[in-house]
């Protein structure tokens, strides 16, 4: 059996594969997300730190498991997890013209944070290839939920911007069975690629292989599903 972690990064998609009957780990980058389907194909699960499942309007603090996400990491953690865009606001060109489309959506004229726009162009490019049959295959997971599953149900106070941050989701990671990442981190970093990258890509195919064996959990309990027919939850 097959799974992979899947995490964004400046060269496309930093890909984490597990083969689980011989724990052999291998990565790689993918330019956008087809070539991620392409090269994980025939896994049974694919676990990817994006949103999947949008709504067509804006609800305050984004969809349900945006808000039970923030909810279960608290302080300070709840601040890694965003609102993605309304769907509409995805053909937008510039922040500019999003912010208008989001502003239109929203009951509360609530805007859109550059954060988020700056991922458009990623969310476009999964948006445009998920279908409710693929999501079966790849799942939405969230790094900092998983790694608060890794420590116990507890969510991680330090950032993974700070080296102690780092140090201990290293430490976690190979506590998890995934030695090889003893000095992955140093040796991958690099202008497209990011140690943080790195790291929630491993720790989504943690979660992959948590999903693939029946162990992972989800939220909401009972997720709906967006216009499109796409499950809006997370796993971890």
């Amino acid at each position: 059996m097959v799974v992979a972690g899947v995490d964004g990064c400046r060269a496309g998609w930093f890909v984490v594969v597990r083969y689980l009957e011989t724990e052999r780990v291998k990565h790689y980058v993918a330019p956008d997300f087809r070539e991620v389907l392409d090269g994980c194909d025939g896994a049974s699960v694919i676990a990817v730190d994006i949103p999947i499942g949008l709504l067509d309007s804006v609800e305050e603090g984004g969809r349900p498991a945006d808000r039970y996400a923030r909810k279960l990491l608290g302080r300070p953690r709840s601040s890694s997890v965003f609102s993605p865009p309304c769907r509409p606001a995805l053909t937008s060109e510039t922040y500019e013209q999003a912010a208008a489309a989001t502003r239109a959506r929203s009951v509360k004229g609530r805007s859109l944070t550059r954060q988020s726009f700056h991922l458009f162009r990623k969310l476009r490019e999964v948006d445009a290839l998920m279908t409710p049959e693929r999501q079966e295959v790849v799942r939405e997971a969230h790094p900092e939920l998983s790694f608060a599953a890794m420590n116990g149900g507890h969510a991680l106070v330090e950032r993974k911007i700070r080296a102690e941050g780092r140090r201990l989701r290293i430490e976690l990671l190979r506590a998890a069975g995934f030695a090889s990442l003893e000095e992955l981190p140093s040796a991958s970093a690099g202008k497209d690629v990011n140690v943080d990258d790195v790291l929630d890509a491993y720790v989504c195919c943690w979660t992959a292989m948590r999903i693939a064996r029946g162990d992972a959990e989800r939220i909401p309990e009972n997720p709906t599903r967006d216009p499109r027919g796409l499950l809006m939850e997370m796993w971890f």
